[in-house]
């Protein structure tokens, strides 16, 4: 039985030292020192700009956001994106008595996008290790935003009383009212000149992962929750008009450039 143990155990510290003898190697040859680093990976930059594509809880967008880097610590951002917005209750159907019926969202009004537009920091957790790595920061910001609402069409079934006193069926396009005898969704083009408007405000707050390799791209994966308030109400389902406050998780997917303004 010892002779069994004492076996085991040299053949555990000959796969250990097999695996030190491989890795260090591979080490040496990866890691460059500071110095070793062409010159465009040494200096200090001052700013930056990316460009943004998100996913979120309630649809997808994309950004931009430009930067000025006080300190390793620091950088402040200004940025604008556009989302769009779906309601969590939005369930899609589709009328099945008819042939080649488009689906539709019962009880859906409008088509809703944000415009968000605002200022932000994002301040250092942990740094990256000069042979590189991942580098985390924690980032807030505050703006203002606006929702552009277009009224979202369906094809109803209507019956319209004729000369003769018999009822004609007709195909019309109608924004949503209970009882609707509903076909499919109409084309999304219905409707542009009758886009409304609503104001608001917005906070965010979340994490930055920056995971390039040089200093001079940047590229980030960013975890946001973000609050957003219209106190003039966005009406996207009609079970929920003039809903004011919306709560969502956005992931996002950063891409762009340090550099030097002379």
């Amino acid at each position: 039985m010892i002779a069994l143990r004492q076996s085991i155990m040299r053949i555990l510290l000959l796969t250990l030292f097999g695996a030190c003898a491989f890795l260090l190697p591979a080490q040496n040859i990866d890691i460059q020192s500071e110095s070793d680093k062409p010159i465009e990976e040494r200096l200090v930059y001052s700013r930056q700009n990316a460009f943004k594509v998100a996913i979120h809880s309630q649809g997808f967008g994309v950004g931009f956001k430009s930067g000025k880097i006080k300190s390793i610590h620091l950088t402040r951002n200004w940025k604008g994106e556009a989302v769009s917005l779906r309601s969590l209750k939005e369930i899609r159907a589709v009328t099945i008595s008819q042939y080649n019926a488009r689906s539709f969202i019962y009880g859906k009004l409008n088509y809703a996008y944000v415009l968000r537009f605002g200022w932000g920091e994002d301040r250092l957790i942990y740094g990256k290790p000069y042979w590189g790595g991942i580098e985390t920061r924690w980032t807030y910001s505050v703006g203002a935003s606006l929702a552009l609402l277009k009224p979202y069409y369906y094809y109803v079934v209507s019956y319209q009383p004729s000369p003769s006193g018999e009822y004609v069926e007709t195909i019309e396009e109608r924004t949503f009212e209970p009882g609707l005898n509903i076909l499919g969704r109409a084309p999304f083009t219905k409707g542009f000149g009758q886009i409304k408007v609503s104001p608001g405000v917005n906070a965010s707050l979340g994490f930055s992962f920056d995971v390039a390799k040089s200093r001079t791209r940047v590229q980030t994966i960013d975890v946001d929750v973000i609050a957003e308030c219209f106190p003039l109400g966005v009406s996207i389902m009609d079970s929920e008009r003039n809903k004011r406050f919306f709560i969502t998780f956005m992931l996002s997917y950063n891409f762009g450039s340090r550099f030097n303004k002379y």
